[in-house]
């Protein structure tokens, strides 16, 4: 009896000293969690692709070279369009200020004729504007200028954030390497883990997160990457500038939930204050149109059928998310949906059973 006694003793000391260590090393990795995060989620939904990419490989090393090029094609994917929107920002920031310095001697711009000849609201409109470059304490040059410590300090934050993304991504695609490089072991390590933990069952609950991650990338990612490429297109025709830009950032926001709509219409606003109402009107009613049917057919059918989630649990998963975890949360959230379905379907099942 006292040998069963220390067996079991024995069994929960192990398990608490296997859950203090596993605490201590994501606490001290927890800085690095978001790029392992980044490349679990990189590497799912890419798997098929590189499982096509590895067949072209052949030789002792074939495994390296896959795993070496295929993570160089991933970061230029990401890092090409970073890299441009950069360099398009940098100038467009350059021509912002030495606009407002101009703006200091020779006067502000002038409205569009459009906006003057608004009944009761053009001249009111019209003073503001005067009044927000010329007034001593409002002229948004003069206090760029006579601010300058402040603007430097935020510049410097905005340094420092973005050379932690750059370090993150770095690690990301480091890490993505190595789970490329050694995919198939880990995939049977962890497959013989998790069965001694949890049993079998849990392997139906890690199909559908895989699945649900999968799904999420190729409904969001990708509808969004269509968005803003017929987005960018419907810029271009209206005559926006930096259409290419915009389209990105589209792109972008459009991951996010009803977040799209903030682009276009900061577009069309910008139409319409350089005179272009009827590109304006335009641009609001066509990329209105892509944004419905994005979001209400083509999304909800590639992720919900995919996933087998439905749609509402995939919209609240991504918003939950998002709160939750940052632009992570955009794939962790569904796939955490997916797994807490497939617990629910495993139990309402078993209960059936019975």
């Amino acid at each position: 009896m006292s040998r069963i006694d220390a067996s079991g003793t024995q069994k929960v000391s192990r398990y608490v000293l296997v859950g203090c260590l596993f605490a201590l090393g994501i606490w001290m990795l927890r800085r690095f969690v978001p790029a392992l995060c980044w490349a679990a989620v990189l590497a799912i939904a890419t798997s098929s692709l590189y499982d096509r990419w590895l067949s072209r490989f052949r030789g002792r090393h074939r495994h390296v070279w896959a795993a070496a090029t295929f993570t160089s094609l991933i970061a230029i994917v990401l890092l090409v369009p970073l890299a441009y929107g950069a360099a398009l920002a940098v100038g467009e920031a350059v021509s912002l200020v030495g606009a407002f310095i101009d703006s200091a001697h020779s006067g502000p711009p002038p409205l569009p004729e459009w906006i003057l000849q608004l009944p009761h609201v053009g001249a009111w409109l019209q003073t503001l504007w005067d009044e927000l470059f010329n007034s001593p304490g409002a002229g948004v040059a003069r206090g760029a200028i006579s601010h300058a410590r402040p603007v430097i300090a935020f510049t410097r934050v905005v340094g420092l954030q973005v050379a932690r993304r750059i370090v993150t991504l770095a690690f990301t695609l480091l890490t993505l390497f190595f789970v490329f490089l050694n995919r198939d072991r880990l995939r049977e390590e962890g497959s013989i883990a998790l069965d001694r933990l949890f049993g079998r069952a849990v392997e139906r609950m890690l199909y559908h997160v895989a699945a649900a991650i999968r799904a999420t990338v190729d409904g969001v990612v990708l509808v969004a990457v269509g968005e803003g490429a017929i987005m960018g297109a419907v810029y271009a025709l209206a005559g926006a500038p930096h259409p290419v830009l915009f389209g990105a950032v589209t792109g972008i926001f459009a991951m996010v939930p009803f977040a799209a709509p903030i682009v276009f219409a900061f577009v069309s606003l910008l139409l319409a204050f350089q005179g272009s109402l009827g590109a304006a009107i335009t641009v609001a009613v066509a990329c209105t149109f892509v944004v419905f049917v994005a979001d209400h057919f083509v999304r909800p059918t590639i992720i919900g059928g995919a996933a087998r989630l439905p749609f509402l649990w995939v919209l609240l998963g991504i918003l939950g998310g998002i709160e939750s975890f940052g632009l992570l949360g955009i794939f962790l959230g569904p796939a955490l949906m997916a797994a807490l379905v497939s617990i629910w379907h495993g139990w309402t099942s078993e209960l059936s059973h019975d």
